[in-house]
């Protein structure tokens, strides 16, 4: 799925952004800055909501899925390079800042994306983690290893990035510099665990600081805005992303329905334009009532266009089968009720163990579960496991996991 998907984020990013210019144009605004800013504001992709429901309906190791979170990391790139191309423009013609710039950062995101997977995960795991002890800590000293690792690295790729253009390509690439290691998402857990107090209040204090405070709250309730701001939302901002993928198949508008989801940095682009006088309050309400268009319809609809393409296809996931409701609330209370598991354990064969037959030792049950994750190093297999095509998540145990032979 990797070079279609690839052809899906090229599309979802040219497709708003041409549309978006073009638009801002026949409303009687410059191409430069006004309509490529509006273009630029809706190109960013936002999966986060798409890929919690792909999760949910336990489809995201299906080909679709995977061209979903393929289709969303290569359009936050384009989506970076034309941040920094825009806001290059402002002022007079400079050859560095509006293309040297550019190119180099497109070169320094490509040496550390083959970092992330050749460098980091053996730096980490062989050299830098085994020599610090092991302990029972609540934060243990590995962690707090780990989190002063990710730490600087953000500090170091941020600066850089930031002579470069802009520092979000720093942020973004050095968080991508530990999605590969062994353990799946201890990274991701680690950092939650020490910034979401900070980070929950911070994203309030940002919105209300800064796009919040920006809108021009008269030009953004009148009339003209509300139907210009539609007309904006209804064609470049959804349109033109759930038509990103008509080569994809049955699952075009799966895929195309998942990218039309705007999060911070597209409202981020559009407050900047206008802090920068690209465009005006006017323009500034137009691109923000379009993006609350995508904001608000683009999770309803891609639960429905989902749940629709599921039961035409008939997905379903193999889960272990169990012999009683004891042998359940032994396994949630050995194992723990969100305790992450592999679901490819040869000891529990649904066709072995029907109602009335013995199943497994709980204890040797969690001693294979334990060692074809050492072994695998994959966190979860199911039947949708393909070689190659793996993305690393977590599938939590729980209740519902469990099929009961006389169900």
């Amino acid at each position: 799925v990797g070079p279609k998907a690839c052809a899906v984020a090229v599309f979802g990013t040219i497709l708003p952004l041409a549309a978006g210019s073009l638009l801002t144009v026949a409303f009687g605004k410059p191409f430069l800055p006004d309509g490529l800013s509006v273009g630029t504001a809706l190109a960013p992709t936002s999966v986060g909501i798409a890929l919690r429901l792909l999760g949910e309906a336990k489809v995201l190791q299906e080909d679709f899925g995977q061209a979903i979170i393929t289709a969303a990391f290569v359009d936050d790139i384009l989506s970076l390079v034309l941040f920094n191309v825009l806001f290059s423009l402002t002022g007079d013609f400079n050859l560095m800042a509006t293309v040297v710039n550019p190119i180099i950062g497109i070169a320094f995101m490509g040496i550390a994306m083959v970092a992330a997977v050749k460098f980091w995960p053996k730096a980490i795991n062989e050299w830098i983690l085994p020599r610090v002890p092991e302990d029972d800590l609540k934060v243990s000293h590995r962690d707090e290893v780990l989190f002063v690792i990710m730490m600087a690295l953000l500090l170091i790729y941020a600066t850089a990035t930031h002579f470069l253009g802009t520092h979000l390509w720093g942020c973004f690439i050095a968080g991508m510099s530990f999605a590969c290691l062994d353990a799946d998402h201890h990274a991701h857990h680690v950092w939650v665990k020490q910034t979401k107090r900070l980070t929950s209040w911070m994203i309030r204090i940002f919105f209300s600081a800064t796009v919040a405070f920006s809108i021009p709250v008269d030009n953004l309730l009148s009339l003209d805005a509300f139907l210009k701001g539609s007309l904006m939302g209804i064609g470049p901002c959804i349109l033109s992303k759930v038509l990103c993928a008509p080569f994809m198949g049955d699952a075009k508008f799966v895929i195309g329905w998942a990218m039309v989801g705007r999060a911070e940095f597209a409202y981020l682009i559009a407050q900047m334009a206008a802090a920068a006088d690209m465009i005006d309050e006017e323009t500034f309400s137009i691109a923000i009532w379009a993006l609350l268009y995508a904001t608000i319809f683009a999770p309803f609809t891609f639960r429905m266009v989902l749940n629709r393409y599921i039961a035409r296809n008939n997905f379903e996931l193999e889960v272990p089968r169990v012999s009683s409701e004891s042998s359940i609330d032994a396994a949630l209370r050995d194992a723990g009720a969100r305790a992450a598991i592999n679901l490819h354990v040869p000891a529990v064969r649904p066709e072995a163990h029907t109602l009335g037959s013995s199943i497994p030792d709980i204890d040797e049950l969690k001693l294979e579960l334990q060692r074809q994750r050492d072994e695998n190093g994959k966190g979860v297999r199911s039947r949708f496991n393909r070689p190659g095509k793996s993305f690393l998540c977590c599938l939590f145990l729980n209740k519902s996991n469990f099929v009961r032979e006389d169900m």
